[in-house]
């Protein structure tokens, strides 16, 4: 989809030359409206603090910002960041990349995380209109092209790793974070059915680090929960038996719930786990 540079420098030129209509600068191709514009192709997007950068002054940063939105070269994605529209988009209902849009928005400080890193991962079993990412400053949530963008709080960014979206990376977290960040936040992940359908896919998780993210974690119940999810499916992401014996170390003599808030709604005890289970697991889980 997104040309080369050199290529759109090209389109960008004859643009220069064909009159107002079709010129996002009338002082031509060398102008500060084509190197604002070229510098938010390379990078998807733009703030106006990298725009003022090139432009000199904010006032100049804002009114080429402007002109380049007017003519549908960018689009206002929320205050001070900007979409870059392809060349041969502009006009169209162009749709932004979701996963970049976040982690730019973001400045790249946290991660895509529950059911969007389950969808980077290309495990997901559906594909949800919410985006979240955790971080360890709020940000207010905000909507673009009806998706919603969600940042959950998180006391650490441990367990994060990249992946690249055409040619730009983007932060998520790794598949072990992601199968416990989804134990812990089912709500944020699509319930317990969808987790199930999605984590299938998550084959040869490394033991050191999940071991390693449950200790950061320090939530006990999280190792009984766990232990309970990797058990069952076993043998679908091939799960070690080192793995589950040091889980079972790990149980304690308190009961817990496989799902947050379970307490008072019923359910069935697995004392392997110590943990209660919802009474329709087991349908749930013949269609995993």
């Amino acid at each position: 989809m997104w040309q080369s540079l050199n290529n759109i420098i090209c389109i960008l030129c004859c643009m220069s030359t064909n009159g107002e209509t079709d010129s996002i600068n009338e002082e031509g191709p060398s102008s500060i409206q084509q190197q604002v514009y070229l510098t938010a192709l390379r990078q998807r997007f733009i703030t106006l603090a990298e725009a003022k950068v090139i432009a000199g002054r904010d006032a100049s940063a804002r009114m080429v910002v402007w002109r380049l939105a007017r003519r549908g070269h960018l689009v206002r994605v929320r205050e001070g960041l900007y979409a870059a529209v392809p060349p041969e988009h502009v006009g169209t209902d162009f749709e932004v990349d979701r996963y970049v849009l976040i982690d730019r928005a973001m400045g790249s400080k946290g991660a895509l995380a529950f059911h969007s890193a389950l969808e980077l991962h290309g495990t997901a079993y559906s594909r949800f209109t919410t985006v979240y990412y955790i971080a360890e400053k709020m940000r207010r949530p905000f909507e673009f092209q009806d998706i919603a963008y969600r940042v959950v709080w998180s006391p650490g960014l441990f367990g994060t790793t990249t992946v690249q979206r055409d040619g730009i990376a983007v932060h998520v977290t790794d598949k072990e974070r992601t199968l416990l960040d989804c134990i812990r936040r089912p709500d944020l992940c699509g319930g317990l059915e969808e987790y199930l359908k999605s984590v299938e896919g998550f084959t040869l998780l490394s033991p050191v680090r999940l071991m390693d993210y449950l200790e950061r974690f320090g939530e006990r119940n999280l190792y009984q929960r766990a232990g309970f999810i990797l058990s069952v499916l076993r043998e679908k992401i091939r799960v070690q038996d080192d793995l589950l014996e040091a889980l079972r170390s790990r149980v304690g003599s308190t009961r817990c719930y496989l799902l947050p808030g379970g307490k008072g709604a019923g359910g069935r005890l697995v004392k392997e786990w110590n943990i209660f289970i919802p009474k329709n697991l087991p349908e749930l889980m013949r269609f995993v």
